[in-house]
């Protein structure tokens, strides 16, 4: 069986988590901010995030970006190198994510329909890039091959 390269995992991750960041940063801090704002509002919740707030958000933009080159590495001997494999390690990732999240968030009827629907399809195309650009960095050397 083959090892992963760890150094590449890190290295990729930190790519990938550099897309996941800015996706975010677009989609909750342009695109949804109204509806993210009103649902706050509704919840008697500071609309205002503070830096530790915004900090534990990049920090976990990376951990996922980390995540996605791990499980792209995981399943690439099965799958084969590439972007397709990478993409399915980012579909995953949106499932267990993001769907589960959402369907949660709907449930407890905390974000309106649009705000939900808006972050699937979002998160889905932004977790597929940044598995792709994550994995494009990761090689596995000679030894771990």
């Amino acid at each position: 069986m083959r090892s992963i390269n760890w150094g590449r995992v890190i290295l990729g991750g930190l790519l990938a988590g550099v897309v996941t960041n800015i996706s975010e940063f677009v989609l909750n801090d342009v695109v949804l901010k109204k509806d993210h704002e009103e649902a706050m509002r509704a919840m008697n919740k500071s609309v205002e995030m503070g830096g530790q707030q915004m900090a534990v958000w990049i920090v976990l933009g990376f951990v996922l970006g980390i995540a996605l080159v791990w499980l792209y590495a995981a399943i690439r001997p099965r799958f084969g190198p590439g972007a397709g494999t990478a993409a399915r390690a980012g579909v995953a990732a949106w499932f267990f994510m993001t769907v589960v999240q959402c369907v949660v968030m709907w449930n407890l009827g905390l974000f309106t329909g649009r705000l939900i629907v808006i972050s699937l399809i979002w998160e889905f195309v932004g977790l597929i890039v940044a598995a792709v650009a994550g994995a494009w960095a990761y090689k596995e050397d000679a030894v771990t091959a």
